[in-house]
């Protein structure tokens, strides 16, 4: 076998390496050349094509779970009678039913097709939010946030999943950071167009809120329907690559092929992931970071109103918080793809974030000015931080089924941050809410600290290896080390 490869002679490299363990063993003599030139273009014409259907996916997942915070501030709470703390009660209720399936959710993914799992779930989430404008008690609401969590709990994981099968993972940081714009930008859309649709308040008999969910809803359900036919199961069956691009893409892939196992599902591959102390530390930084995100995401505007601004105006001024935190999103994350660095970008970050939150917190501090000076501190860091974690087990998880694995264990764990998040912002702790303040800025310190030892970790991990002996690395190779536990793995950080 020649040293070289184009890309036209991938399938027969694949299909005629050695293997172990059913999986082709490539040396890295016998990997394809990839030009440099063709993989530009088909990174953009995945990008092109792969990220407006993940960005407007995530978009609805966040517009529909955190409209319960506009509805609130447009008077949900006295049309329903909520009293106490029910209002944070029934926010807590949708993390019951989003944890429920994390887990399998990406693994069964493949069995169930992308193309046809995830579009699917739109239709079932919008349905639901689409009722919530029928809602007439506490109980109709506490049922239609469980609903909503348990087929909103597969998007993220599945799409993070979902993305790893056409990029490699220097190059996830970018695209994951699709779905870190859509979050952040889903409170600026979000607030936009609730101060629009609260305009109808009182048409045909509604209220405002009501509105919201209506018009939502149906346009949820509407985008699930199209993406039927836009979303692709993965490279091979993706209607805008043509068989050279294809082929490219499959050189791609064989070079990820040590680190991947069999295709089929094993037991083996998940209780790697359960093992792996590695995973539970990224799951735990999520967690904490997570306290901050949800908490962030739902209260943003209860938090500004407490400023002294009427619903309109504080709708307006959430627009630029989470602008800033998409801009920072995106710059972040593009610098981490080309430096490939993670922990290095996302420890300063936390600590910015902790600073908004100190900010919040101060009772010394009474400038409206500066407090909402805080909030843009806290967008800053918190999303590219919540992004950048996922990436870092993007890259820290291999092959597919340990990895779909890793991804629902981070997301479950990470995703019961909302019960404390949902909890910590109470109406009598209004207008400067100091417990949600001081709890978050707490949290983002540990997480902080997390992202600090994952980094150290790995880089210790990956000078092992590169002063591994020989006979070592062959005697792993002998004995079968496959995924991250493959000698020639090593971790971005």
């Amino acid at each position: 076998m020649s040293d070289k490869h184009s890309t036209r002679d991938t399938a027969s490299v694949v299909d005629s390496a050695p293997s172990y363990n059913g999986a082709p063993t490539l040396t890295k003599e016998d990997l394809p050349v990839i030009d440099p030139v063709h993989q530009r273009k088909v990174l953009w014409k995945l990008d092109r094509n792969l990220a407006p259907v993940m960005i407007v996916i995530f978009l609805l997942s966040y517009l529909d779970r955190s409209n319960i915070g506009n509805a609130a501030s447009a008077g949900l709470a006295d049309d329903l009678g909520l009293v106490g703390t029910q209002l944070n009660t029934a926010i807590l209720l949708f993390f019951l039913g989003y944890v429920s399936v994390m887990i399998p959710a990406p693994v069964v993914m493949r069995k169930f097709r992308p193309s046809r799992m995830i579009p699917a779930l739109l239709v079932a989430w919008g349905t639901v939010v689409a009722c919530g404008c029928l809602v007439q008690n506490f109980a109709g609401l506490c049922v239609t946030r469980v609903l909503l969590g348990v087929f909103e709990s597969g998007i993220y994981p599945c799409l993070t999943l979902l993305l790893s099968t056409f990029y490699t993972p220097s190059e996830l940081a970018t695209r994951i950071s699709f779905l870190g714009v859509a979050q952040s930008l889903s409170g600026a859309f979000g607030g936009l167009l609730a101060y629009g649709i609260f305009r109808l308040d009182g048409a045909h008999g509604l209220a405002g809120w009501r509105w919201l969910y209506l018009i939502e809803g149906v346009f949820t359900v509407f985008c699930g329907l199209v993406f039927f036919f836009l979303l692709p199961d993965n490279y091979e069956h993706a209607w805008f690559l043509n068989r050279a691009d294809k082929d490219l893409m499959k050189a791609r892939k064989a070079h990820e092929t040590l680190y991947q196992g069999k295709e089929e599902f094993e037991w083996s591959q998940v209780h790697r992931c359960f093992r792996d102390y590695k995973i539970w530390i990224n799951a735990i930084g999520q967690f904490t970071i997570n306290v901050c995100s949800l908490g962030f995401s739902t209260f943003l505007p209860v938090i500004i109103r407490a400023f002294g601004y009427d619903t309109l105006r504080t709708q307006i001024l959430s627009v630029p918080v989470y602008v800033c935190a998409s801009v920072v999103y995106i710059v972040v994350s593009y610098s981490s793809d080309k430096t490939r660095y993670r922990t290095f970008f996302m420890v300063p970050l936390a600590l910015v974030t902790t600073t908004g939150y100190a900010l919040l917190h101060a009772p010394a501090i009474a400038s409206t000015g500066v407090r909402y000076f805080a909030c843009f501190l806290c967008g800053a860091g918190i999303y590219i931080c919540v992004g950048l974690n996922v990436t870092l087990l993007q890259g820290a998880a291999a092959g597919y089924h340990k990895r779909a694995t890793a991804i629902g264990l981070q997301q479950m764990l990470g995703n019961t941050a909302g019960f404390l998040g949902s909890s910590i912002y109470r109406s009598q702790d209004s207008p400067r809410y100091q417990l949600g303040s001081a709890v978050s800025m707490g949290a983002v310190a540990i997480a902080a600290a997390i992202f600090t030892f994952q980094g150290w970790n790995y880089r210790r991990l990956n000078v092992a290896r590169n002063e591994m002996a020989p006979e070592e690395r062959q005697r792993l190779i002998d004995n079968g080390a496959e995924g991250d536990d493959h000698p020639d793995f090593r971790y971005l950080w």
